[in-house]
């Protein structure tokens, strides 16, 4: 009696989610003439080729004369064989005893088929179609029904190439919405995951899902999301990108404030925790809010192996972080205003490795930023295979060759090339990373160490300012919460976190009620 309780409520919001997002549609009711309505739905939709109207007549064993019914849908997002043998041959071979009444029920009960609604607009209908479901009316009923008979080709579940593990799940989101809250309802089987649907765009009509634990994720959060995503009305949705930077607090900042993820088992784990994931239909990265940066040095897999290694990698990607962005600037200042900082050792080989450089040293290392980001962005872009043989001869042609014709020196080919190899173990910040490397030069090539300290405390200033849609984007260091430093930069043993972190806004805070014991083993 409960789960039925439960299951009618899932039914009556997925409904209710799918009326919001019609409500603004026009009113044009159905006529009783078959022709007629045929003929409103070819103005709505005009000609276009992949429009299929598919007339045909049912059998009545109580009339004399058969009733004519047309089926529409769209060519290519439907399932044929759901056409043929679900709804089309039920109907024609199979006489109705009686007339179909005002909700078609005798003809809903001879169709296969998942979900089946009555609609009386035909605007409504119109937008029903063109999101992969079929229409079929009947003449001389003021209504339709729609029919839930999607069957487009998808992508296979694959692991993210941009997120692999090595331990844990290999899944990845794909393209289709549907198929990624089978995921994540896989991984939390409880009612109290549950999933919103809006409609954006005014000529794509893009599904955006809403993902959150009822009992866990905090109203407040919740409702702001929900009111940012109501407030967009734009001509069309293309991606997640459009979304996350039409709802993001600081739109002109350069640091993310609202997370992506390709991953189900992460996104799970975040719904765990609180945060409220958001899916686009036909994008298979899904955002999350709120964003923090501390989870910058975090990974999926620091949870699948122990807390002291970990706790190792994080604190080598936290220094990673700071070597990607200012050890060129560095480099450039100890060789232009601060040469006391060289050890007397280096001294020599390093301005031995200058003279044959016709460049300023600012200019050089700039130079070899830019050259090494255009051979990273022409190796993603390019085919794999191609693109990882370019990565190859790119480095050579960068390292050797420029070196042996006294463009570059040495050392700066280290430094830069170290830089880069140390912003790879921080991906889901490397955009960031990319232009701060460029400040950080630019900044020391005028000021020198002041200049890279000055710039560090406008950095860190303008850092503590941000929010991810009202949560402090530095929690828990501004705000200073120190229950989450144990999982923060270090993560201690798991039976240790007892508590969800309080730099994410939620409704139940212990997570863990019992454990067993250790048996008084340390």
């Amino acid at each position: 009696m409960k789960f039925s309780n439960v299951f009618g409520k899932v039914i009556k919001r997925s409904l209710k989610s799918e009326q919001d997002a019609t409500s603004d549609v026009e009113w044009n009711p159905f006529s009783t003439n078959l022709r007629e309505n045929e003929k409103l739905l070819q103005e709505q939709m005009g000609d276009s080729a992949d429009i299929m109207f598919t007339k045909f007549t049912m059998q009545m064993k109580n009339n004399d004369t058969d009733t004519d019914a047309l089926l529409v849908v769209v060519d290519g997002l439907v399932n044929e064989e759901t056409k043929r043998n679900n709804i089309l041959k039920p109907l024609q071979e199979h006489p109705i005893s009686i007339e179909p009444n005002e909700h078609l029920d005798q003809v809903q009960n001879r169709l296969s088929i998942k979900h089946i609604a009555v609609e009386k607009n035909v605007n409504k209908a119109v937008f029903n179609i063109l999101n992969s479901k079929g229409l079929l009316i009947i003449d001389g009923v003021d209504q339709g029904l729609i029919l839930d008979m999607e069957g487009f080709e998808t992508r296979t579940i694959a692991e993210p190439s941009n997120e692999k593990t090595v331990r844990g799940s290999h899944e990845g989101f794909i393209e289709t919405t549907s198929t990624n809250m089978s995921m994540l309802r896989r991984r939390i089987s409880h009612p109290a995951l549950q999933f919103e649907q809006k409609t954006i765009g005014k000529f794509t009509r893009t599904n955006v899902t809403i993902a959150y634990m009822k009992h866990i994720t905090d109203p407040e959060l919740l409702q702001r999301v929900r009111d940012r995503l109501d407030q967009i009305e734009v001509d069309n949705i293309d991606s997640s990108g459009n979304v996350e930077q039409f709802i993001e607090d600081h739109p002109y900042s350069i640091f993310p404030t609202i997370g992506n993820t390709e991953r189900p088992d992460l996104a799970a784990s975040l719904l765990m925790e609180g945060k409220i994931v958001i899916m686009v239909d036909g994008d298979p990265v899904s955002l999350y809010v709120p964003l923090l940066f501390v989870e910058s040095v975090k990974n999926i897999e620091d949870y699948e192996s122990r807390p002291f290694y970990a706790s190792f990698l994080r604190l080598l990607r936290a220094f990673a972080f700071i070597v990607s962005v200012t050890f060129p600037a560095v480099y450039v200042s100890a060789l232009n205003f601060n040469k006391a900082m060289i050890p007397t050792d280096l001294i020599v080989p390093l301005f031995q490795a200058r003279e044959t450089v016709p460049f300023p040293l600012a200019m050089e290392v700039f130079f070899m930023i830019l050259m090494f980001e255009v051979v990273r962005e022409a190796g993603v872009r390019l085919p794999e295979t191609i693109g990882s043989a370019l990565s190859i001869v790119g480095a050579l042609i960068l390292g050797e060759v420029s070196v042996s014709a006294g463009l570059v020196g040495a050392p700066t080919i280290v430094i830069v090339s170290l830089s880069y190899i140390a912003s790879f173990m921080i991906t889901p910040i490397a955009d960031v990373t990319a232009l701060l490397r460029l400040g950080f030069v630019i900044s020391s090539s005028i000021f020198g160490m002041y200049g890279i300290i000055v710039l560090w405390l406008g950095i860190l200033t303008h850092m503590v300012s941000l929010t991810s849609l009202g949560v402090p984007h530095m929690a828990p260091f501004a705000p200073f919460y120190f229950r989450d430093w144990k999982d923060a930069i270090i993560r201690v043993p798991l039976r240790w976190i007892k508590y969800r972190q309080k730099s994410v806004p939620h409704q139940q805070s212990r997570r863990i009620k019992s454990l067993p014991k250790t048996g008084g083993k340390q």
